[in-house]
């Protein structure tokens, strides 16, 4: 079985667990595709490389691990059930390195800048359950942005963009409570810091949405994979009627 096909099943039996739990839920008001949100996150990076210097006989070892910062995204929809999105997120990643040459092994600590950029065009499927019910269908343009800087004259920076994709559900329990979980392939999943390149898989994701005040949610946001995550911030509506 392909990765692929492997996210579509995976999605379906969300699905299918998310529609029999909601299935004698009260109604509750639709689906919200139009909405700005700002997100404290933390970001986790289990990568690591190995390059030359330009000094003979010097090597550096770098391991990224983890850190934090924002993240802003935005919905604009739906026009026949379609919508637009952005997702954009900047984090200051701990990087660990050593430095080895015939000196010895000299340990140096910084950070480096982490950035993300997914943009694209969604498709929702409203189902039939009792509580508003979507399926959506996602095609993304995917960019990521490793930045080390330099500890002895060696590269780690490195980046890439590309087409990814999504399948997903979203339910409001009711007026003030939504559930969401999905699944995406991307060409980002993991990267090897001694080539520069990049590994593509199926990452995993869940979410919710609190709706405190009319129109102002605190959500939270939690992604899989080596470059695994988790967000809460602040959701502000912009076609709340």
């Amino acid at each position: 079985m392909s990765k692929k096909q492997s996210v579509v099943k995976s999605l379906l039996a969300i699905g299918i667990m998310i529609s029999a739990a909601l299935a004698s839920t009260a109604m509750a008001q639709e689906v919200r595709y139009s909405w700005v949100d700002m997100s404290y996150m933390q970001q986790n990076a289990d990568i690591a490389g190995t390059q030359a210097t330009p000094v003979a006989g010097q090597t550096v070892d770098v391991n990224g691990v983890h850190g934090n910062g924002i993240r802003f995204r935005g919905s604009a929809g739906t026009w026949h059930n379609l919508y637009m999105f952005v997702d954009f997120a900047s984090t200051d990643m701990d990087v660990f390195a050593v430095v080895n040459n015939a000196g010895g092994a000299f340990p140096a600590n910084d950070e480096f800048d982490f950035t993300t950029l997914r943009a694209g065009l969604g498709l929702r499927f409203p189902i039939g359950l009792g509580p508003a019910t979507d399926l959506y269908a996602e095609l993304t343009y995917d960019s990521i942005d490793l930045d080390f800087g330099s500890f002895a004259g060696e590269n780690f920076d490195t980046e890439n963009k590309d087409i990814g994709g999504a399948l997903g559900i979203r339910a409001m329990l009711n007026d003030n409570i939504e559930l969401r979980a999905y699944g995406r392939y991307t060409n980002h999943a993991d990267v090897n810091l001694s080539s520069g390149e990049f590994d593509a898989a199926a990452v995993y994701g869940a979410g919710f949405g609190w709706q405190i005040v009319r129109g102002f949610s605190i959500v939270g946001d939690f992604e899989s994979g080596e470059f695994g995550s988790w967000s809460v911030g602040f959701r502000l509506d912009l076609d709340e009627d």
